[in-house]
């Protein structure tokens, strides 16, 4: 419910403004998803030092689910920025934006992530709905020594139902993902 009245907060924000915001959360996935995680003490301090309010967790819940994770708000921004525990620890962050003109910003940063690591090779996208929001998501994943695997993830939600985008519901939640998932455990059928 929260995520719906944040959606349709974001429909005065032009799109200037809404490509501004994206390069700023670019900014800020490098500094924290690619440059300080995995190391959860140093997303912490990072966001310490930004002031950003970490969520209760009530406030996780309602985004994560049974999922562990914690999440700051990052103070006149309307931008969390989320941790989730294993199988999958992630790092993202995560706002609300009218459509933007295009990604680049972001390509150009992962490509640079990914091309100094090697390995990347893209995903299946993800196509789904879940109730009145779909969702979509493309990214690349490389395979570690260990067989965990590394991604990088894109994912944006957005209202579907036609009744509530009439009524304006028409802004997204974008998501920027780096993602480490355990190997399969051995013998698992």
């Amino acid at each position: 419910m929260l995520g719906m009245m944040l959606l349709a907060l974001v429909a005065d924000v032009s799109s200037s403004e809404a490509d501004q915001r994206l390069l700023k959360m670019t900014a800020l996935y490098e500094q924290v998803c690619l440059k300080a995680f995995p190391n959860d003490e140093a997303v912490e301090a990072l966001m310490k030092a930004q002031g950003a309010r970490e969520l209760s967790s009530e406030e996780v819940k309602v985004t994560m689910r049974d999922d562990p994770a914690r999440g700051w708000e990052l103070s006149g921004t309307r931008a969390t920025v989320w941790i989730e525990f294993p199988p999958f620890h992630a790092c993202s962050v995560r706002w609300n934006t009218p459509p933007v003109s295009g990604l680049s910003v972001y390509r150009d940063l992962a490509d640079r992530y990914e091309g100094a690591q090697g390995g990347f090779e893209p995903i299946a996208a993800l196509d789904r709905d879940q109730g009145d929001i779909h969702i979509h998501g493309v990214g690349e994943r490389r395979t570690l020594k260990n067989q965990a695997t590394e991604s990088l993830l894109v994912i944006d939600q957005q209202i579907s139902n036609p009744t509530r985008r009439a009524a304006g519901e028409t802004g997204i939640v974008l998501r920027f993902v780096h993602q480490f998932a355990q190997p399969p455990a051995s013998g698992a059928n």
